[in-house]
C-alpha cells in the first residue's frame, strides 16, 4: 500500500531514511505550511510497549516550546502507521559542517554553547533531558541559530543508538562516562555531552577517537582528553579549563546545572570580547605557547576518519543521517570511516526522490492530533471540573497553608546547631572522604557562625578541603600544561604518592625527605608567620600539604601495623616452635619474614627478631 498523505499533509520528497523509519516533507493541506514529517516503521508500532512509550514521549515534548528546540507539531495514526510532524528546519547540522571542514573559532562556539544551555535548561526544567547530545542533533540555520533536534527520541527508539533494557543510551562519541556506565541519567549527563561538542567545534574532532563501540566507552569513563589548545591554538585558557570541567568524570564536579554553565559563559564572551591591554596581550600569548600546535586538517580528517557516531536521527533536518537498520535491543553503531555525502539543492535539503511509506500496516485506526488541539482540550477539560475545584477548595485551602508553613520553615536558613550536626554526622562517618559532601556546609558555618566556638574544631577539616582544592587545581593546571612541572617541591610530591600507592613506608620517608629538603625549620610555623621563610606563598602551601599528606600517611601505616602485627608475631611464635623439629623450615619463615616485611617501618619490630633468630640458627 502506497501513502500520498498522512493527516492532514500531502507527503512530499523524501528527506532522510532509516532503520526507525522515514523523515518527508511535507505541506498541510489548508495551511499550506510546510513541515517535516516522521512516520515509524510499522514493526516498530507492533512492539510490545512501543505505543505506550510514543504516547509517553510525545506528552513530555508537548511541553517543550522554545525558540532553540525544534516544534513538535502534532502526532497520529493511520493506518497502522504511527506518525508525528515537526518543524523544518532549512539549514545544517553541526555535524555535517564539521565534516565538510568548518573550524569554528572560540566566539562561534561559545555563542553556539549559550543558546544550547538555553534550550537545555527549558528542557531542564520540564523534567526532559534530551540523552543525546551530538553534533548531528544541532542544527545550524541560515541566520546561525541554534535548533536542537530528537528531544526524548534517544530514550524512545532503539536502533543504532542504545540498548533498551539496563544498558547504554546515547551516542558514544559524546556519551557521558555514567551513561556509558549504565547508571542513571542526570541533567548533568547533557553538560558532558555539550563539552564534548564544543570540543569538537574548535579542534575538529570529538574529545576521543576509537573505532570501536567498546573502546570509546572504556574511553569516555576512565580517559582523560587533552586540552583542547591542542588542536585549536587560539582557544582562551578560560574556554579551555571551562571544556576540562565540563568533561568532568565525576558529574559532581561539572557545574550545578545549564543555567549557571550559560551565564558563566556570557560573562566569558563578555570578559575576552574587551580590548586587551599591552601588558595582557604578552600573557595571554605566554598561555597560549604552552599549548601543542596541532593541523588543523589533519584534525578534521581524524574526525572524518575515526569517530565513532549512532546515525539514527529522526527528527533531524533538512537531512536524517540513519543507516544503520538494527532491533532496538542492539547497539550497532557505524564510524565515519565510511563518511556519508549527502548531495544538497539551494534549500539545503537533500535531493532525493520522492518515496512511499512502508507498507503492511497492524489497523485500519486513523487519527491526527495538534498540539494546539490537545492544549484546547486540556483547557476545556479544566473548566469542566471547575465544580469539583470548588467542592474540594476547603480541602485545598488547608492543605496550601500546610505546605506554605511546610516551604517557610523550609526556606529558614539552617541553624548553627543544623549545620554542624550535618558536618560531624558525615565526617564521623565517611571520614576526609566525605569532606566534599559538606564542603558548603563548612564554609556557610564560618561565613554566618564566625564567633561559634565550634569553628576551633572544624578549622582542621576547613583547612584539609583548601588543601584538596589546592592539590585539584595543581593537578588541572599540570594537566593543561602539558605534564611539564617546573616546580621541584610539586614534582617530588607526585613521585612520592606515586610510590606510597604501592610502598606507604618508602612513601612516607620521600615525603618526609621533601620536607627536610625544603623546609628544614617548622611548616607549620612559616605558614603562620612566626618564622620569616625564603619561600613563596605556592610553595608554603605545597609544604604545608606535604605535612598534611605525611599526618596521614603515618595514620594509614599505624593502621595497617595494627592489623598486620599480631599476625606476625604469631608467624614468629610459630617458626620458634618449629625450629625444635624442623629447623630448615623455621629458617625459611624467618627468611620470608624479612623479604616481605624488612623495608616496611611499622614491621621493623618483627623484623629484628626475625634476624636475630635467623642469625642464632646459622651460627656455629
Amino acid at each position: 500500500m502506497q501513502f500520498k498523505k498522512l493527516g492532514p499533509y500531502h507527503i512530499g520528497k523524501q528527506i532522510g531514511k532509516g532503520g526507525m523509519g522515514s523523515v518527508f516533507e511535507a505541506t498541510h493541506e489548508q495551511a499550506g505550511e510546510r513541515v517535516a514529517i516522521k512516520s515509524l516503521s510499522p514493526q516498530l508500532a507492533m512492539a510490545e510497549g512501543f505505543r505506550e512509550r510514543f504516547e509517553a514521549e510525545i506528552d513530555s515534548l508537548k511541553k517543550l516550546q522554545h525558540e532553540n528546540i525544534v516544534r513538535l507539531f502534532g502526532y497520529g495514526e493511520q493506518d497502522g502507521v504511527l506518525f508525528y510532524s515537526m518543524e523544518l528546519v532549512e539549514g545544517t547540522s553541526l555535524e555535517e559542517e564539521l565534516v565538510a571542514g568548518h573550524r569554528f573559532d572560540w566566539r562561534e562556539t561559545i555563542d553556539i554553547g549559550v543558546q544550547v544551555c538555553h534550550a537545555l535548561k527549558h528542557a531542564h526544567d520540564h523534567g526532559v533531558v534530551h540523552r543525546d547530545i551530538k553534533p548531528a542533533n544541532i542544527l545550524l540555520t541560515a541566520d546561525h541559530r541554534i535548533k536542537i533536534a530528537d528531544f526524548g527520541i534517544a530514550r524512545l527508539f532503539g536502533g543504532s543508538q542504545l540498548t533498551i533494557a539496563g544498558g547504554v543510551l546515547g551516542t558514544a562519541d559524546y556519551m557521558s562516562p555514567e551513561q556509558a556506565d549504565g547508571q542513571p541519567v542526570t541533567e548533568r549527563c547533557d553538560q558532558y555531552s555539550l563539552g564534548g561538542v564544543l570540543y569538537a567545534l574548535l579542534a575538529g574532532r570529538p574529545p576521543f577517537l576509537a573505532k570501536s563501540m567498546p573502546k570509546m566507552l572504556q574511553l569516555q569513563r576512565f580517559a582523560e582528553p587533552e586540552p583542547v589548545s591542542r588542536y585549536a591554538s587560539d582557544t582562551p585558557a578560560q574556554l579551555d579549563r571551562l571544556l576540562q570541567q565540563l568533561l568532568a568524570k565525576d558529574p559532581a564536579d561539572r557545574f550545578p546545572n545549564v543555567l549557571v554553565l550559560g551565564r558563566h559563559m556570557e560573562a566569558m564572551m563578555k570578559a575576552l570580547s574587551r580590548p586587551v591591554k599591552p601588558n595582557e596581550e604578552a600573557t595571554k600569548n605566554q598561555v597560549h605557547n604552552l599549548s601543542t600546535q596541532a593541523n588543523p586538517s589533519d584534525a578534521t580528517a581524524d574526525f572524518a576518519k575515526e569517530a565513532t557516531h549512532a546515525t539514527d536521527s529522526p527528527i533531524v533536518l533538512p537531512q536524517d543521517t540513519e543507516s544503520v537498520e538494527a532491533p532496538p535491543d542492539l547497539y550497532d553503531a557505524p564510524t565515519l570511516d565510511q563518511p556519508q555525502k549527502p548531495t544538497r539543492d539551494k534549500a539545503n535539503v537533500p535531493t532525493q526522490p520522492d518515496a512511499v511509506l512502508p507498507a503492511e500496516p497492524r489497523s485500519t485506526a486513523s487519527h491526527f492530533i495538534t498540539v494546539d488541539e490537545d492544549a484546547r482540550r486540556e483547557r476545556e477539560r479544566a473548566r469542566g471540573n471547575r465544580w469539583v475545584l470548588a467542592t474540594q477548595l476547603g480541602g485545598l485551602l488547608a492543605t496550601l497553608a500546610v505546605l506554605v508553613w511546610g516551604g517557610w520553615q523550609l526556606m529558614q536558613p539552617a541553624t548553627a546547631d543544623e549545620l554542624y550536626n550535618k558536618i560531624s554526622t558525615v565526617l564521623s562517618e565517611q571520614g576526609e572522604e566525605g569532606l566534599r559532601t559538606v564542603s558548603g556546609e563548612i564554609e556557610e558555618f564560618f561565613e554566618r557562625f564566625p564567633e561559634d566556638l565550634r569553628t576551633v574544631e572544624l578549622n582542621p577539616w576547613r583547612e584539609r578541603l583548601e588543601y584538596q582544592r589546592f592539590e585539584r587545581n595543581a593537578r588541572i593546571r599540570s594537566r593543561l600544561s602539558g605534564g611539564k612541572i617546573n616546580n621541584p617541591i610539586e614534582r617530588t610530591y607526585y613521585e612520592a604518592m606515586a610510590v606510597a600507592e604501592n610502598n606507604p613506608s618508602r612513601g612516607l620517608a620521600m615525603l618526609q625527605a621533601i620536607l627536610a629538603l625544603y623546609d628544614p625549620q617548622d611548616a607549620t610555623a612559616q605558614l603562620s608567620g612566626k618564622i620569616p621563610g625564603k619561600l613563596d606563598d605556592v610553595n608554603y602551601r605545597w609544604l604545608a600539604l606535604i605535612r598534611r599528606q605525611i599526618e596521614i600517611s603515618a595514620e594509614r601505616i599505624d593502621e595497617q601495623a595494627a592489623t598486620q602485627l599480631p599476625a606476625l608475631h604469631e608467624r614468629l611464635a610459630a617458626a620458634a616452635k618449629l625450629l625444635e623439629t624442623d629447623s630448615a623450615s623455621a629458617r625459611k619463615m624467618y627468611q620470608a619474614i624479612l623479604d616481605l616485611y624488612g623495608n616496611q617501618s611499622w614491621a621493623q619490630e618483627v623484623v629484628f627478631e626475625a634476624q636475630r633468630a635467623l642469625d642464632e640458627t646459622n651460627a656455629p
